[in-house]
């Protein structure tokens, strides 16, 4: 008997050195239940396949104001890999703090803007899921391969809207694409009909807002009898938004791979842009671990070309974004579901 405990005693701390701690940063709000729900059912369909992965949770407060405490913590716990947090404004604080105590870091949300971040801007920090810049580029590939030229946007006088502008002017030389017209219009705005009056005559009309905002503009465009060839920026590729408000039916928006129907029936959690990034960066521990190694910056960049649910990215120890620009795709959400509007993969 004691043979055989110290046997298995042996075999508990072999497997205790290998395993893989993972430490989601993730702070209060409504999402904060699901993520972790979603996070802890991916951790323990691996351990199944005989992959160790174990995760804990960690609050870096809305801003990342608790960030350099908890990810000390996290260090202190032995954990190898962070992913999050879910809200970009945060992200700052916890690439930061994440260097400082040189735990790599999978951001969920938000842009790596390299001007920004001066030495090596890329340091310890990947990037999954469908990031504001990919979708941008995703989204008027489609648009000009569908033979569309002239384009006028419609966005939020806010953070959300400025991003958009910002990547839709760098891509739309790229793709031979002239943006006519800027329409901005206040978040809380209701009557929208002389904004949708300069709308007309586009080719294409791009709205890029946050959601609360796409839903007051969906409604009003419904509401105004316009028949506008809509386009939308991936705040809305959101299954518990869309499944709920038929106006956003039927109108094209970015996405990553995850959304084909295909990978859709894998993966039972309501979709959105972040469920589907934390389900990228999981996939990506997992792989880690199945080649036999524990995650760290070093083994995420030596992946090199891989498949994830999302879509194929190629890390390296120059991009650790990775993700290809043929993953993306637009779809439209209705009774059925999602559906591929621009395929990824035939943009």
């Amino acid at each position: 008997m004691r043979s055989l405990l110290a046997g298995l005693l042996l075999f508990w701390m072999a497997f205790s050195a290998q395993a893989a701690r993972i430490g989601l940063l993730v702070s209060g709000g409504p999402e904060r239940q699901e993520v972790i729900a979603v996070a802890r059912d991916l951790a323990s369909r691996f351990r199944l396949e005989g992959l160790p992965l174990w995760v804990k949770i960690y609050d870096p407060g809305k801003d990342g104001q608790q960030a350099l405490s908890v990810i000390r913590k996290a260090r202190n716990q032995g954990v190898q890999l962070l992913i999050g947090p879910l809200n970009p404004r945060a992200n700052g604080e916890v690439i930061l703090a994440a260097r400082a105590y040189g735990i790599p870091v999978i951001l969920l949300t938000g842009d790596v803007d390299p001007i920004k971040i001066p030495g090596e801007p890329f340091r310890g920090v990947f990037r999954t899921g469908l990031s504001p810049r990919m979708a941008a580029k995703g989204l008027l590939r489609c648009i000009a391969g569908q033979g569309r030229h002239h384009l006028r946007l419609l966005l939020s006088l806010n953070d959300e809207g400025r991003l958009g502008l910002r990547w839709l002017k760098l891509y739309a030389w790229e793709y031979r694409l002239r943006i006519e017209k800027v329409v901005w219009f206040g978040p809380e705005d209701t009557y929208l009909y002389p904004k949708f009056e300069a709308l007309l005559g586009a080719d294409a009309v791009i709205i890029w807002c946050d959601q609360a905002s796409a839903l007051r503009v969906a409604r009003a465009l419904a509401l105004s009898g316009l028949h506008l060839p809509v386009f939308w920026g991936p705040q809305i590729a959101s299954e518990t938004l869309l499944s709920g408000n038929s106006d956003l039916w039927n109108q094209p928006f970015p996405a990553s791979g995850l959304y084909l129907p295909e990978k859709r029936s894998a993966f039972p959690f309501p979709l959105d842009l972040r469920i589907s990034a934390l389900i990228d960066a999981f996939y990506l521990a997992r792989e880690a671990l199945r080649r036999g190694h524990s995650p760290s910056e070093h083994t995420l960049e030596s992946l090199g070309k891989i498949d994830l649910p999302g879509g194929t990215y190629y890390l390296s120890s120059d991009d650790h974004y990775g993700l290809l620009p043929q993953s993306v795709g637009l779809f439209t959400y209705g009774p059925e579901g999602f559906r591929p509007y621009c395929p990824p993969g035939h943009l």
